[in-house]
């Protein structure tokens, strides 16, 4: 039961990035994105033109940014088996889901709001929604950010003899972490390749973070197949529950020195 409900949380990594990519780009038509430099009724153009479209693309963003917490959870503690001394990693991870959950219904909010009245909001109100849509993906990449330094850092401190993950699987998340630094360039240029519809802003994270989950979505599942396979006792990694059996097991070996043979075996 375990292991089938880690597989669950762990295919709606695919479904995520199917979410984003058929609600952006096949139903709203937000690819190519707009130009901050694109004047207000080009703009309008777009959101009147797309209405419908673009607010069931919104909807289906909506979803899958929800499964950035069960994707996110499922890595998340596999990588946790790898560091059991360092819980603090896996709540990282999971509070940076959480975020990029909220940060990707507030996302949805702006541009499904801006195609909601396209036609009485004035030209203003509609670039400026526009613009906090795209700057809501670029800007909060930081978030992405700490969450691939977590994950690195949970699986470059492994140093069992059989890792839970490959070491370069630790080396690329921390690429794909640099990747969102310059995201927050965003905010001073309205064109050229570091503006929100520039190459270093949108571009390189989008395709690193979706890479990122592409790669990990295949090693988890490995690692939650090989914790399966393992004996239940073996499959305990949190150093809380393992002192807490030493603590009982010396107890009951205390009381009963016959039943410490019983209890090995």
């Amino acid at each position: 039961m375990r292991r089938r409900i880690q597989l669950v949380c762990l295919a709606t990594g695919p479904a995520l990035a199917a979410l984003y990519g058929v609600g952006v780009i096949l139903f709203a038509r937000m690819i190519p994105v707009n130009s901050p430099d694109m004047s207000i009724a080009a703009v309008v153009a777009s959101y009147q033109a797309h209405a419908t479209g673009i607010r069931v693309g919104m909807a289906m963003v909506v979803f899958g940014a929800a499964l950035m917490i069960t994707w996110g959870a499922a890595v998340a503690t596999q990588t946790r088996r790898g560091a059991p001394d360092y819980p603090i990693l896996f709540h990282i991870q999971i509070a940076c889901a959480v975020t990029a959950c909220i940060n990707g219904v507030m996302l949805c909010l702006a541009g499904g709001l801006a195609a909601f009245r396209p036609d009485t909001l004035s030209g203003e109100s509609i670039r400026l929604l526009n613009d906090l849509f795209w700057l809501l993906w670029t800007i909060p990449g930081t978030s992405f950010e700490v969450r691939c330094f977590a994950a690195a850092a949970a699986i470059l401190t492994d140093k069992g003899a059989n890792p839970v993950f490959p070491r370069w699987a630790g080396y690329f998340s921390v690429f794909v972490g640099c990747s969102f630094l310059p995201g927050v360039l965003a905010f001073f240029a309205k064109h050229g390749p570091i503006s929100y519809n520039g190459l270093i802003p949108w571009w390189i994270p989008t395709v690193t973070f979706f890479s990122w989950v592409i790669v990990m979505t295949p090693l988890t599942w490995k690692a939650i197949d090989r914790e399966a396979a393992q004996p239940p006792a073996e499959q305990i990694t949190d150093p809380a529950v393992i002192a807490e059996f030493a603590r009982l097991r010396a107890d009951i070996a205390a009381r009963d020195p016959g039943a410490r043979e019983a209890i090995d075996a």
